[in-house]
């Protein structure tokens, strides 16, 4: 619904602390129906000002998903699961209206059906089936990827790291296919792009550049973040970037780079709480 891992945190505690006297067989449902109220009274406007003033493409806040690092949630065991907390997915769903992205979360991520959907959103059964279908549609228009089993996905992945860090742009343009699109949100990072770059040979280029610009000591490594194989670059003990592949079936379709150092608070919790299980 928030695209942000750390503004999601935020809402569902501070609907916790609302709905701490409610009795325990009605909690969930009075839950839901606080976060999803309080998202959708965000108005549109401050929403859609605060992405057109982001430095870069806005990108969801990149989560670590592998080995139940979710918490409750638990592994993303299906595709369906792993398509639902996506960046395309989340991006997608970005472009929506709060009313659609919260009729079709409902009902795809959580099982809801039209009457539910209406209790929470406070609207009528006939609104909601209306605004759901137009969500599907809209998300099925911009679906670009496909389903790969997971090892050939981390093996691109593995291709795509090996080829930028040696910055061999000839390896890098084999992987990517010819229309590939690479978004950055880098909040003024050096080497970071404001605009999308088009294309094998540009977005090789972007990529070769992106491995120059890095820190010394930078390292990269392959797990699953928004529950696909991504690439995830640290310095030290912190994440300093994550690059998410999406793939299509005459190579990658597009390039996800996220190293604003705002939007990797919630991935370096999680990262530091990871090191500490160890």
């Amino acid at each position: 619904m928030l695209g942000s891992a750390c503004a999601a945190d935020e809402a569902v505690r501070h609907a916790l602390t609302r709905t701490a006297d409610t009795g325990a067989g009605d909690a969930l449902p009075e839950l839901v129906r606080e976060v999803f109220g309080a998202i959708r009274a965000v108005p549109e406007q401050a929403a859609r000002h605060r992405r057109e003033a982001h430095a870069g493409s806005w990108l969801p806040e990149p989560v670590l998903t592998e080995g139940g690092a979710m918490g409750a949630l638990g592994a993303l065991e299906t595709v369906e699961s792993r398509e639902s907390v996506s960046m395309a997915r989340l991006v997608a769903l970005e472009r929506l209206s709060s009313a659609e992205r919260a009729a079709y979360v409902l009902r795809e991520t959580f099982g809801y059906g039209s009457a539910e959907t209406a209790v929470v959103l406070g609207l009528p059964e006939v609104q909601c089936r209306a605004l759901r279908r137009r969500a599907r549609q809209r998300v099925r228009e911009s679906a670009t990827g496909v389903d790969l089993p997971w090892p050939q996905r981390r093996q691109l992945a593995e291709d795509l790291m090996r080829a930028a860090s040696h910055a061999d742009q000839q390896a890098l343009a084999e992987l990517l296919a010819d229309d590939v699109v690479a978004w950055s949100d880098g909040g003024g990072v050096p080497g970071t792009a404001r605009r999308p770059a088009l294309g094998a040979a540009k977005v090789a280029r972007f990529l070769a550049g992106l491995i120059s610009q890095a820190p010394a000591g930078t390292r990269g490594r392959i797990v699953e973040i928004n529950g696909d194989a991504a690439v995830l670059a640290t310095t030290g003990d912190v994440v300093v970037a994550v690059v998410a592949p999406e793939f299509g079936p005459q190579g990658l379709v597009g390039i996800r780079t996220v190293a604003d150092p705002g939007r990797l608070v919630f991935l370096n919790r999680q990262w530091a709480r990871r090191g500490l299980r160890r």
